[in-house]
């Protein structure tokens, strides 16, 4: 396993593509030098919502970025709409956009996409969920960029649904991006040992951290042992939530997967 870096953990920093009134601190072109250079990683999660643009012009200058700092994209998560959405005009809309990403991610070299469920606790919900990541699927398998489903509320709340949506679909570009952070304390190692087997990328969430270094919500080390046991060899990217600096926020989090993997 190895460590990489989230741009959410620098989203107080960092532009929103929603947010344009707020101008960032710093821009997406600058998080791969910045990364290199304070967190000592070669690889990154690059999240949708800091693209501030899809044009050619400024992906490429977020890929040259890429590239003069000598580092790799492993995921792009995309929050803009979800495979279970009701609404018709909403749905095709948000597909296209969906869709986008994942030639986006394949001429920036990620090798997968992150899309989520979306709300919803009944039956009827999940079947447009499986519905949505099998249509969605046929253009991870067109790409060749995976589509992941992340434990991020909603239907993906249920460990149980995120199998029941891996297994009714049945692609090989299709896997889970766990998140250490997102299932309920009372579940958290449970859920995460269901979901672990088809992990292809894992978000090492942290929030505050005690005078030894330990996470103090999240049990780290139980963490990293599922996926072990699991098999698991990929990315464990670093997404600090906490209220703290962020960038030190960054640095004790790969310290701990450091001391673990």
């Amino acid at each position: 396993m190895k460590a990489c870096v989230s741009s959410w953990s620098l989203h107080r920093e960092l532009p929103h593509f929603l947010r344009n009134d707020i101008p960032g601190k710093i821009g997406l072109t600058d998080f791969p030098k910045l990364c290199v250079q304070e967190f000592g990683v070669d690889a990154l999660e690059l999240c949708q919502m800091h693209f501030l643009s899809t044009d050619r012009t400024y992906l490429g200058q977020v890929k040259k970025s890429l590239q003069d700092a000598n580092v790799k994209v492993v995921d792009i998560p995309v929050d803009v709409g979800t495979a279970a959405e009701p609404d018709p005009k909403k749905r095709k809309e948000d597909f296209r956009i969906m869709r986008m990403w994942f030639d986006i991610a394949r001429y920036l070299g990620s090798p997968s996409v992150r899309v989520n469920t979306g709300q919803g606790s009944d039956e009827a919900a999940l079947h447009r969920a499986i519905n949505g990541y099998r249509e969605l699927v046929k253009t991870a398998e067109r790409t060749g960029v995976k589509l992941l489903i992340e434990n991020h509320g909603g239907i993906s709340g249920n460990p149980d649904n995120i199998i029941k949506i891996i297994e009714e679909v049945g692609s090989e570009y299709l896997g889970t991006c766990p998140d250490f952070g997102n299932f309920p304390s009372d579940s958290r190692y449970e859920g995460l040992e269901k979901i672990a087997k088809y992990a292809v990328i894992v978000h090492a969430k942290t929030y505050d951290f005690d005078e030894r270094g330990e996470e103090t919500t999240i049990d780290m080390k139980r963490c990293i042992s599922i996926l072990k046991r699991c098999g698991f060899d990929g990315y464990c990217s670093v997404e600090y939530e906490g209220k703290g600096d962020e960038r030190e926020g960054v640095r004790k989090t790969l310290a701990l997967l450091r001391k673990y993997l």
